[in-house]
């Protein structure tokens, strides 16, 4: 798709420092388009940087650069955090010359599998509004539409109707998706193949711009509930490949995965999918007594889990080494704030680790228990699932 020749690849560890050479053209770029993404501090020598990724795993090319960012676990284990039930490709840990699109194909395989399912189930359809004009009426009068074109058009008739069709946002979505990562030039043929034939099921369907209003719009209601995994999946692409379809000077692909994002989807999974629980995922909730005249405060967990109809702990998943301690001050503060606006008395906060660990604090002064609890994320399969059983266990 793109003739432009691969450059000369650095390859970088997430959260690890690397110092390096660096065309100006190539810091410029960083600094411009991927600063959230990537830390770059001059070191003393000329022409010399130090590169720290920032919790985001993937491919950024630069003018001059490509510069691959492997996460600080195996490949194996992202592809176990970003889809647990999908069987893992044969790759090995290392950079060549097409280096860094293991992750994208891999997603956009999962992608091809979930429109697929859709497909087969049958695409759901709703009710769209359609506008025609012409000699007949279609449907019932624009009056509004009529109204503005009477003086220039009399023989012209405005009309609206509902149309029952597949065209709605659960399926544009999607589409859209799909053929944003058929524009990266950082897919693969095999997966860009793949997803091409997946389209043609979606023949019908509009492809829309996909902002924060489509993603609202697409959430899913009682009606989609099966969509979930295939909207989940696309927002997480979306946001991958967003920061090479900027426009302006970022001119050069990317695709960046917020690992932060993942490990959060890779703990609600393991609790939303236990049968015993029940679970409200991010919930928005008012925690404060109304007042007239001021806003209210909400807070929003990564995960509610209920009794009763009423919420008992609250969860949350970070993406960052305990090194040594398991207390992170700022995230300890959180979890105590969640407890109190929700009324609940366990808190939970869950951590990356080589082995799954606890620790409980009972709080002196407040009828509160915090939970500090470790979750496997490197290793066999089996043992990062049991893992998870463990974590849903501690639930019920």
């Amino acid at each position: 798709m793109n003739s432009r020749p691969i450059p000369p690849t650095l390859l970088l560890r997430e959260r690890r420092p690397r110092e390096c050479r660096l065309a100006r053209a190539d810091v410029d770029f960083l600094l411009a388009e991927h600063r959230a993404h990537v830390e770059v501090v001059p070191t003393r020598e000329r022409g010399r940087y130090r590169l720290t990724p920032l919790g985001h795993v993937g491919t950024i090319v630069a003018p001059r650069r490509r510069l691959v960012i492997r996460p600080k676990i195996p490949l194996v284990n992202l592809f176990h955090l970003l889809d647990p039930t999908t069987p893992v490709p044969v790759v090995e840990d290392r950079t060549h010359a097409v280096a860094g699109a293991e992750a994208l194909d891999f997603l956009g395989a999962r992608l091809v599998r979930l429109l697929a399912e859709r497909a087969a189930a049958g695409l759901h359809r709703g009710y769209a509004e359609r506008s025609s004009r012409g000699a007949f009426l279609q449907g019932r009068l624009d009056v509004p539409a009529q109204l503005r074109s009477s003086a220039a058009r009399k023989d012209m008739l405005h009309g609206v109707w509902d149309d029952f069709t597949a065209d709605v946002p659960c399926n544009q979505v999607p589409r859209a998706v799909a053929e944003l990562v058929l524009r990266s030039p950082l897919t693969g043929a095999t997966a860009r193949a793949a997803v091409r034939r997946a389209l043609a099921d979606f023949d019908g369907v509009s492809a829309i711009d996909l902002g924060p209003d489509a993603f609202a719009l697409a959430l899913p209601d009682r009606l989609t509930e099966a969509y979930r995994p295939l909207l989940d999946l696309c927002r997480l692409l979306a946001d991958a490949l967003a920061p090479g379809e900027a426009p302006g000077r970022s001119a050069c692909p990317a695709f960046l995965i917020d690992m932060g994002r993942v490990f959060e989807g890779y703990v609600t999974r393991a609790l939303a999918d236990d049968p015993r629980l029940t679970v409200e995922v991010q919930p928005r909730r008012v925690a404060n007594e109304p007042a007239p005249g001021q806003p209210d405060i909400h807070v929003r967990p990564d995960v509610v889990l209920m009794r009763e109809g009423r919420p008992e702990a609250v969860v949350d998943a970070k993406w960052k080494s305990l090194a040594g301690s398991p207390l992170v001050t700022e995230d300890v503060y959180q979890a105590l704030a969640y407890c109190s606006a929700l009324g609940v008395g366990r808190g939970v906060l869950v951590y990356p680790g080589r082995r799954d660990r606890a620790w409980t604090y009972r709080i002196a002064a407040a009828p509160v228990t915090l939970v500090i609890h470790t979750l496997r994320v490197v290793g066999g399969r089996e043992a990062l699932r049991r893992g998870v059983r463990r974590l849903s266990r501690s639930f019920r």
